[in-house]
């Protein structure tokens, strides 16, 4: 069946079911009333009765046929959601044998798995176009986050074989989910039936020929027959679209509380934008050496970058750098700033090659702010990043904080007693707009003093006046935020 087909509320699809298979044995019975006359009218009475019950059960046998597949399928799609949505349940619950960042880590990557199977998945599965060469990269990185573990007891280490278990059960079921989720009932099935409810409405017409009252009621009976069988395999023929679709249901339960809210999904995905985007910076630090010799072909592209970066990204975050799925809004960011990072080393290829200087003036700074930048352009409808520091220390206006990151720089990060490893979340607005922000503070290194640190006013390497910090003092922030729908 086609999709809009399928997409049609019972009604409407009953009403068109009906009102088509009626249209055709009314327009078989007027072409037989009509055609039976003279020798026609004998033959088509020479046609025995006997030959209603053959094609009779001939129709009922490809509607067992048919109707058995769609069952079968329908049964195997329940089991499947079911097998997945207990497995994740089971993680969650063992989950609870690693307390702490694991637990926390592991409950956030079940959740984005729901979420996205809830908002994403489903809505491809009903369209019969979900594809199992994208894996979910929540699942895999729950398993490397398990097998990473160390367990410290005799129960840690049986919950972590069985959440090992439970999420391959989890890739199973999906994979067996997104494979039912694209059977159906194919056009020769649809189109034998067909051709033998209208062989049998012809037969019935000619056996009847000589009596219009009798039929029209045989082949109204039989017509509403065809009906009836034609609308109930319909509506179960795709199990993941129609108004008898199985729905997300088993998933949403899992974690009820938190199924309806991103604040948390979003939270883990600026973490994983902001580890990115330092981890970055680290190695354009680690490099100055290299980036301000004079000479060329020095080969520091974006790729070299990125591959540098992500050891740093997991030793920062705990886990690798997540897979990037085009489907998922972390997948998506992710993209986007890896695309900036690449980008913005491919223009600062030739003043980094260039033999006639030597500062280049390439710092980390300016790298962290052209990569936040470059990231708000292609992402600005969905995120934002952005280099800041407290008003005072501003150099390039761009990077001039807003009312709400002065007000936490200045009323946080700035108060006797704020804990340096600490940073500062909440709903907040942005650009007119309703967004999940988060702020992290920057503190001076030894690195930094050479152009920010004494004596206050000296004129650094870059031109700029040095602003006479001291090792540890507050330097800047990196502020990031997901917009809210």
């Amino acid at each position: 069946m086609v999709d809009w087909l399928v997409s049609l509320p019972i009604w409407q699809m009953a009403l068109l079911v009906f009102g088509a298979t009626y249209l055709v044995a009314a327009v078989i019975h007027v072409v037989v009333i009509r055609l039976a006359v003279g020798d026609r009218a004998r033959a088509f009475k020479t046609v025995s009765a006997g030959l209603l019950p053959p094609l009779g059960i001939l129709f009922g046998l490809f509607v067992a046929f048919i109707a058995a597949q769609v069952w079968s399928t329908v049964d195997h799609a329940g089991n499947a959601v079911n097998s997945e949505a207990t497995a994740l349940s089971r993680v969650v619950f063992l989950a609870a044998s690693f307390p702490g960042d694991t637990e926390t880590r592991l409950r956030g990557l079940v959740r984005r798995h729901i979420d996205n199977v809830a908002a994403v998945e489903w809505r491809m599965m009903a369209r019969g176009r979900a594809s199992l060469k994208i894996t979910p990269h929540e699942i895999g990185e729950a398993l490397q986050l398990t097998l990473a573990q160390i367990p410290h007891s005799p129960g840690q280490e049986t919950a972590q074989r069985e959440i090992a278990a439970a999420l391959e059960q989890v890739l199973d079921a999906r994979r067996q989910r997104i494979t039912v989720s694209q059977s159906q009932v194919n056009l020769i099935k649809w189109a034998a039936l067909v051709v033998q409810a209208i062989c049998t409405l012809i037969a019935i017409a000619f056996v009847h020929s000589d009596n219009r009252l009798a039929s029209i009621l045989s082949l109204s009976i039989f017509s509403t027959g065809v009906a009836v069988s034609v609308l109930l395999i319909a509506t179960h023929d795709r199990p993941f679209a129609g108004v008898t679709a199985i729905g997300p249901g088993p998933f949403l339960q899992i974690l009820p509380e938190e199924a309806v809210t991103q604040k948390e999904v979003d939270h883990s995905i600026i973490l994983d934008l902001t580890t990115l985007l330092r981890s970055a910076r680290q190695v354009i630090s680690d490099q100055q050496e290299l980036i301000n010799e004079q000479h060329a072909g020095k080969e520091l592209t974006g790729e070299m970058v990125i591959a540098k970066a992500q050891p740093i990204y997991a030793a920062g975050s705990g886990h690798p750098l997540p897979a990037l799925d085009p489907t998922s809004l972390e997948g998506r960011l992710l993209q986007a700033e890896l695309d900036a990072i690449s980008g913005v080393m491919n223009q600062a290829q030739p003043l980094i090659n260039n033999p006639a200087r030597g500062f280049k003036g390439f710092v980390p700074a300016i790298f962290t702010y052209r990569v936040a930048a470059l990231f708000t352009r292609k992402a600005g409808d969905l995120a934002y990043l952005k280099l800041t520091a407290p008003a005072e220390l501003v150099r390039n206006p761009a990077n001039a904080p807003d009312q709400w990151e002065q007000s936490v720089i200045t009323g946080r990060f700035a108060a006797p007693g704020w804990n340096k490893s600490d940073f500062f979340a909440e709903e907040a607005m942005l650009n007119g707009r309703r967004a999940y922000r988060l702020l992290i503070p920057e503190y001076y290194e030894t690195s930094c003093l050479s152009c920010h640190g004494e004596p206050k006013g000296e004129r650094d390497i870059s031109g700029g006046r040095k602003e006479g910090a001291k090792l540890g003092d507050l330097g800047g922030a990196i502020s990031a935020a997901i917009y809210l729908k």
